[in-house]
């Protein structure tokens, strides 16, 4: 499907495509609760499962409180933005994952100040679209709600021109296509839409940015936040119809994959690994398998939603890439896009690859690409030598260091150590053991490692940032001082 020579790709049709012999505009939305009450008899485990995803929870009504996310999934938005109290907002716009955005009951979204956006990863408040008289239409929430409509103005002001939409979040219906006609007939209508059609061109209406090309949007040196079908469409995965894979061939989107500690026993929002299609790849230390996985260098953290992080010379966004491409020369992360950071960079075919200090250093975070690349080429080939990691650069034990400077303002420096390849994840807490940050999260390699922590929007005090490597568990305090 993919044209030599040129940056985009025939679209892939993105219409809510009906089942065999219906019509799915003919149909009415019944609504999830009528979807629930029957399957949850017939899928018990299924309803449950997507209760707990990401979907449900794009927007949330409020009403005077916080809204509610499921158990062991998001720690959820504890208050309004500064001077503000939430009977004056209607919805919260996500706060399930990396984000929240707040829309007001007159059908804005809340761009006052500096603290419009509420980013989960740090606890921290920053701008968006800071002032602008910005509504919240059917361009922003098509891909927030279940039957979305151009047409009326959901605040009830005709003028305003909104749109309307049947239910707030992305529930039953917002995939599998209204049910009316199943509802009345189950046994013998299917839904409109269902099968071999939640794929690609069904998750692509709203995981793309700018249309169903292989035009990777990007901002800041990162890949803007759902682009996931851009960037399956600039890689040999291909376009997500015949032979190529689609969003289904490795998700199920009814089980909880953000917080995957949420899915019930037994329950995986992956379903197919990279190892499936390709089981004789692996890289090898010294002629004996490296414990690392596929995803760990070819789904580099280069997506950025809310936060992207600085880890020692590497970077580190905070979703997973699916460019799956690697470049393997020693250039930076400037090389990854084009000149005026707007876009991925796209080789003759039209394909894009992610930098080393996205793949290699956002783990390795001593090293530099210069390293990197004496491997990156020929490495499921000739694998790494023991010179990647001499003895003498290999700490005997687990080490986390005083971060430095100490007190900071407003970024300071935190040094680890590592004996051995473990997953690793460091975090800030407040001293009443609030989460603020999760500063580093993923398998890393032995070795000396440094995370820089920017904290432009917390506030002075004594806060607590922890280590856990393996069975390793250590925390340190660090003084914020404005």
């Amino acid at each position: 499907m993919k044209t030599k020579g040129t940056a985009l790709i025939v679209a892939v049709l993105l219409c809510m495509a009906p089942g065999a012999g219906q019509d799915a505009s003919a149909q009415d939305y019944v609504g999830s609760s009528s979807c629930i009450n029957c399957h949850s008899q017939i899928h018990p485990d299924l309803v449950a499962e997507y209760e707990k995803t990401g979907h449900p929870y794009k927007l949330n009504p409020v009403a005077g409180m916080p809204p509610l996310y499921p158990a062991h999934t998001s720690p959820g938005v504890s208050a309004p933005p500064p001077n503000t109290t939430w009977d004056q907002f209607a919805y919260v716009i996500g706060g399930y994952g990396w984000k929240a955005r707040f829309v007001k009951t007159d059908g804005r979204i809340y761009t006052t100040g500096d603290s419009a956006q509420y980013n989960l990863g740090n606890e921290g408040w920053v701008a968006y679209h800071k002032g602008e008289n910005k509504k919240y239409d059917f361009g922003c929430f098509q891909c927030h709600t279940t039957g979305a409509s151009a047409e009326g103005s959901w605040n009830g002001v005709p003028e305003d021109s909104l749109g309307t939409f049947t239910e707030p979040g992305i529930r039953c219906e917002g995939c599998h296509g209204p049910g009316s006609e199943h509802a009345a007939n189950p046994t013998e209508v299917n839904p409109p839409i269902q099968g071999l059609d939640l794929t690609l061109n069904r998750c692509g209406t709203c995981h793309q940015r700018g249309g169903a090309t292989n035009a990777i949007p990007a901002s800041g040196l990162f890949v803007r936040h759902h682009e996931q079908l851009n960037e399956m469409l600039a890689s040999r995965h291909g376009d997500g119809l015949g032979a190529d894979l689609s969003c289904a061939s490795c998700h199920d989107a009814h089980v909880a994959l953000r917080y995957p500690e949420a899915a019930g026993a037994g329950m995986a929002g992956i379903t197919t690994t990279c190892q499936t299609c390709h089981p004789n790849y692996e890289v090898q230390l010294d002629g004996a398998p490296k414990p690392i996985d596929c995803v760990d260098c070819h789904m580099a953290p280069a997506t950025k939603s809310a936060l992207g992080l600085q880890a020692g010379n590497g970077w580190r966004g905070d979703v997973k890439t699916h460019i799956w491409g690697i470049n393997t020369m020693a250039v930076t992360r400037e090389a990854m896009f084009t000149q005026d950071g707007a876009r991925v960079a796209l080789d003759a075919e039209g394909l894009a690859a992610v930098t080393l200090d996205f793949a290699c250093l956002a783990c390795h975070t001593d090293k530099d690409v210069s390293w990197a690349a004496s491997f990156a080429q020929g490495i499921h080939e000739t694998g790494i030598v023991t010179d990647v990691q001499t003895v003498a650069d290999v700490p005997a034990a687990f080490r986390l260091d005083q971060n430095y400077p100490n007190p900071f303002n407003p970024s300071t420096t935190i040094a680890f150590a590592l004996p051995n390849t473990s997953a690793v994840t460091l975090r800030l807490y407040d001293l009443n053991g609030r989460l603020m940050a999760t500063l580093l999260e993923g398998k890393m390699p032995p070795g000396y490692h440094t995370v820089t922590l920017n904290v432009p929007l917390l506030a002075s005090g004594v806060y607590l940032y922890e280590l856990r490597a393996g069975d390793f568990v250590e925390a340190k305090k660090m003084t914020l001082l404005r």
